[in-house]
């Protein structure tokens, strides 16, 4: 892994003026704002996992500590919303090639006119393939590689009447890795379309879509996506909403090279998009549930084509106690057939925490995870443990 020094200066190259346009941005209207927030934690915890690469063979256990300080600053009033949030982590363990010291920043900002609204973020994450790769390549490595990603977007609706309107957003995303293994990939989408107010509680759309992906490799990568979507978003009662988004996405691939070497056949694919998502929030309860199916960008260098189930459980044991337990199931492939790297993954986590005092917390959590690669000779799978000690005060608010 580069040494902190390479690692901040390719950040300033590449990424600062994309975050730091979105965070001045959204520090200009600090001051305008009526009401401030601040909330602020500290963690330090301890980790073991038996099998920290998720390989069939020459398994890699770790154990070591972990030290993580997350703050979110937020504003508000009447029209405006705007929080910045921020985390540093530390991690060492016994086996010092999965050392790593992440960091995370995002900005947020949402505004409201009488008719219109604007959302916009910009982040930058700093962390490592023993994190980042899960939902992804499945690929950690002989030791924590550097990954670096920086996000932009903005989204926006207007009524023209009472109930019709339009709206259109764009997200875009820079991902680099400091190992040749990975590839780094740029990824811009976008929609736009006509929104309708169904009901009080729903709302209908219908929106085009597009996208292009492009990796940085031997053999250059370029997707162009496009495609059309439908759906609604509902609040079903006081408790319970409900989104969906269901369409198909037609995607043009590219290949080119400068070696002395023929790329391969240009590839044209359809694929299913749909996105739906469930959430109710009880007094003692809380459930999500999403289902997603749609291309996705990767650093494999190809656009893949992703199926994922979420669900999220909480329940409140008691005043001072909490359960929650959390299961992803996956699969993902490259969008072009030809190229043979499927990838079957799950993970499944349960944790409980306790409040010794008003702002101190103690918590465990259990981790197993799975993966099945084309490319590797067998399955895989991992047990880990996470115990933390947590100080987490009282969320600070003020008015100006």
């Amino acid at each position: 892994m580069k040494n902190f020094s390479l690692a901040v200066s390719k950040f300033i190259r590449r990424h600062i003026p994309v975050v730091l346009s979105g965070v001045a941005a959204l520090l200009s209207t600090i001051s305008y704002a009526d009401q401030y927030s601040l909330e602020y934690g500290v963690e330090a915890g301890y980790e073991y996992n038996d099998n920290v690469r998720l390989t069939p063979d020459n398994e890699v256990s770790i154990s070591g500590g972990q030290l993580t300080i997350p703050a979110t600053f937020a504003t508000e009033d009447e029209r405006l919303k705007t929080s910045l949030q921020g985390e540093l982590k530390f991690s060492k363990y016994d086996v010092e090639e999965y050392d790593s010291d992440d960091q995370f920043l995002r900005g947020d900002m949402e505004y409201k006119f009488e008719r219109s609204e604007f959302n916009g973020y910009a982040g930058y994450t700093r962390d490592s393939t023993r994190s980042s790769e899960f939902l992804d390549t499945g690929v950690v490595g002989l030791e924590a590689v550097r990954r670096e990603m920086a996000t932009v977007g903005a989204s926006g609706s207007h009524f023209f009447t009472e109930k019709n309107g339009l709206t259109a957003g764009i997200d875009y995303r820079d991902v680099q890795y400091d190992s040749d293994f990975f590839q780094d990939f740029d990824f811009v989408s976008g929609y736009a379309g006509w929104i309708n107010q169904w009901t009080e509680r729903t709302r209908l759309r219908l929106q085009g879509f597009a996208s292009r992906y492009e990796n940085d490799g031997d053999i250059t990568v370029s997707t162009d996506g496009a495609g059309l979507q439908a759906g609604f978003d509902s609040d079903l009662s006081e408790r319970t909403t409900t989104t969906l988004l269901i369409g198909w996405v037609s995607s043009s691939t590219d290949y080119s090279t400068n070696l002395p070497i023929a790329p391969p056949d240009d590839s044209d694919d359809d694929s299913l998009y749909l996105r739906a998502t469930v959430n109710y929030r009880g007094e003692r309860h809380f459930f999500r549930g999403q289902i997603k199916s749609e291309p996705s960008p990767s650093s494999n260098g190809t656009m893949v084509e992703e199926n994922l189930l979420g669900l999220v459980y909480r329940y409140r044991v008691t005043e001072r106690s909490n359960f929650e337990s959390e299961l992803t199931v996956g699969q993902r492939g490259a969008l072009d057939d030809r190229i043979k790297n499927d990838r079957d993954f799950a993970r499944l986590s349960l944790g409980l925490d306790y409040r010794i005092t008003e702002a101190w917390y103690v918590s465990g959590r259990y981790q197993f995870s799975y993966q099945d690669r084309d490319l590797d000779p067998d399955s895989a799978d991992s047990n880990a443990v996470y115990l933390s000690l947590v100080f987490r005060p009282q969320k600070s608010v003020w008015s100006r």
